[in-house]
């Protein structure tokens, strides 16, 4: 992992009291809906007119160079609970609420809100037609003061708008859908295996292979950005950062190109409210595993910028998040160098057209070079292969970190040459050493006082995790146990925790508040959720692992001469039908075990010949198979 030995600051004790409160962007659940999938078809669809695909495409190939990589653009809509969508009462006296939009041939949508107000208890979720993406539940807690609000991009041209009221709060809740936005161009969605539909070129490495194992806390640091500007939207990449307060205020470097139009039109603070932070969206390994569940934040307010054009400066543009970045997203604030020394190597990393997190490495110094007139405002540099393939940088990467060799961020992209079809062309980062102070005298256009809060006069500073968040995290030895097994999991929490609660669902013990557990026993058939809260003098944590341990049968013994045994466990209340078939398929026994008493089944196999079987146990959430070696006498 690449250590950050950018400069340790030697000052503790400096005293912040923090006005952010730390909030998810969705709670999580079910829709209510999706239990009734077959009543979606019922649903009456509101087809909203989209744009022209192809001539936005058009327009895209002739856009001016160096603009931010546009991917959707907004329809105006003014649609509410009263005059749009279907409501019903349940049996609970609760009252759901859906709407069905469809604007065609769009690879996703997204959703703008105004008066965005939820009562105590209601939830709000945005689904695909069919359910397989689903993001919510939206709840009070998304609520804000200027009542805007905005969801990620849901899979599909058509989408499903679930409102679920409390019985005891009809009528408190509010909101106006006022632009649909319509994503144009291919998404790499949760579930979706990137491979498949890769927005990128080929020639760009995750950050999950090798070369980014020496940068695993620098990839922590990099998000990738959901630009509103007007009725457009655009990716740009941008990075958490730190500063010498070591306060862990959630700001946020990216390029200030990547907040003006090819127009010239800047984004309004109200497009930064609403603009959407992706953190880690990447892959889990090298070969383009499927993309995990997204983790984001909405909206952010700007604090200084320096346009690359209108003053020659080095095209930054910092943000101040809404909101403190959730502990379980695990983020790295990257530390800074401002020296202008000319690192002989390093990364960057990035989202290249808005796809999963790649980073492009360089192995020959970089040199001094300009964007507009005035020189020594952006580092010039050129990548190099290696072992998974040539990193580059494309539209989407606008904004990324150049990272020195000691891990330290010392730009940010304005833009450049490079890409899968030129290798060798050069990028250009403009310079933190330059946009500290030398973009003129007002702090809304230097990062030093915003960067630099305690006036340290420092050059340098390490990155780090925010050691007052505690972090719930956790292993099990093995995920996949026979019944009547122990198992044990070890406690890798983060942030010095003074307090467990260990849930173990189908295990014995059920509960432990020890941060060693000890073993735990198994005995019934099916798939366990696993849950670790943690506290400590700052804050609480909790992560659950659903389906995280999966109990099968156990065959003995294995190998067999006469007869063999399935232990199904002893509290088992599902049903559970035996079978076993012989090498060529043919069923050779089968067997419905009905009594929940019975700890197990044996089977006589002393006329079968020597070989190998297949025993299967299906019961109503699983079915289990485990080869069993017949042997001769």
């Amino acid at each position: 992992m690449k250590k950050s030995i950018c400069f340790l600051i030697f000052f503790l004790g400096f005293i912040h009291i923090s006005f952010f409160t730390s909030a998810q962007q969705s709670a999580g659940g079910i829709p209510a809906g999706l239990k009734e999938l077959k009543n979606h078809t019922e649903l009456p669809v509101l087809r909203v007119n989209g744009p022209d695909v192809m001539e936005l495409l058009r327009e895209d190939e002739n856009r001016e160079p160096f603009t931010p990589e546009r991917m959707g653009v907004s329809i105006p809509v003014d649609l509410t609970m009263r005059n749009a969508g279907n409501w019903i009462r349940l049996d609970n006296g609760d009252r759901l609420w859906r709407l069905k939009l469809q604007s065609a041939s769009a690879a996703g949508l997204g959703l703008y809100f105004r008066n965005f107000h939820l009562a105590p208890g209601a939830t709000l979720f945005v689904y695909s037609e069919d359910g397989s993406h689903v993001i919510g539940a939206f709840t009070s807690g998304n609520n804000r003061h200027d009542g805007f609000f905005a969801t990620e991009v849901v899979k599909g041209d058509c989408i499903i708008i679930e409102f679920l009221e409390p019985a005891g709060m009809v009528g408190n809740s509010d909101f106006t859908i006022e632009e649909i936005l319509f994503v144009y161009r291919p998404m790499i969605f949760p579930g979706d295996r990137p491979g498949m539909e890769d927005r990128s070129g080929s020639c760009q490495v995750n950050t999950a292979c090798s070369e980014g194992d020496e940068w695993r806390d620098q990839i922590r640091s990099v998000v990738r950005i959901q630009i509103k500007n007007g009725f457009v939207a655009y990716w740009c990449t941008g990075t958490i950062m730190n500063n010498t307060a070591a306060d862990y205020f959630p700001y946020v470097l990216t390029a200030d190109h990547c907040a003006k139009s090819p127009g010239g039109s800047y984004a309004s603070a109200e497009d930064v409210s609403k603009w959407l932070f992706y953190f880690r969206y990447e892959t889990v390994d090298c070969e383009n595993a499927s993309v995990e569940a997204n983790k984001s934040l909405l909206g952010a307010r700007k604090i200084a910028s320096s346009s690359p054009l209108d003053n020659n400066g080095s095209d930054f543009y910092l943000v101040l998040l809404n909101e403190s970045i959730p502990p379980a997203y695990e983020p790295f604030y990257a530390g800074w160098d401002i020296t202008g020394s000319l690192s002989p190597s390093g990364v960057s990393i990035h989202h290249p057209s808005g796809d999963v997190k790649k980073i492009s490495t360089y192995l020959n110094p970089l040199t001094n070079s300009q964007w507009g007139t005035n020189p020594g405002t952006h580092y010039k540099v050129i990548w190099n292969a290696t072992a998974n393939g040539h990193g580059t940088t494309e539209g989407g990467s606008s904004g990324s970190p150049l990272f020195d060799n000691k891990g330290c961020v010392i730009g940010q992209l304005t833009g450049g040459e490079s890409g899968c079809y030129n290798l060798s062309g050069p990028d250009y980062y403009g310079k933190m050493s330059f946009s500290w102070l030398s973009n003129g005298s007002a702090d809304s256009v230097r990062l030093k006082p915003w960067l630099d809060p305690v006036n340290s006069g420092l050059n340098s500073i390490n990155g780090s995790y925010n050691e007052k968040q505690v972090i719930a995290r956790f292993l099990a030895d093995t995920t996949v146990i026979a019944v009547g097994s122990l198992l044990k999991f070890s406690d890798l929490s983060m942030g010095n925790p003074i307090s467990w609660v260990w849930e173990f669902e189908g295990g014995e013990p059920a509960l432990s508040t020890s941060a060693d557990p000890g073993e735990i026993r198994y005995n019934t058939l099916g798939l366990f959720n696993v849950k670790l809260s943690v506290t400590n003098a700052f804050g609480a944590d909790s992560l659950i692992r659903e389906k995280y341990i999966r109990v099968v049968p156990e065959v003995f013994p294995n190998p067999a001469l006469d007869e063999f045994h399935i232990l199904l466990g002893r509290y088992s209340t599902d049903p559970a039908e035996i079978r076993v078939y012989n090498a060529q398929g043919q069923l050779l026994f089968q067997k419905v075990n009905t009594s929940i008493n019975r700890k197990f089944i044996s089977v006589d196999c002393s006329r079968w010949p020597a070989g190998t079987y297949l025993v299967e146990v299906r019961s109503l959430a699983d079915v289990y198979s485990r080869k069993l070696l017949k042997i001769k006498r």
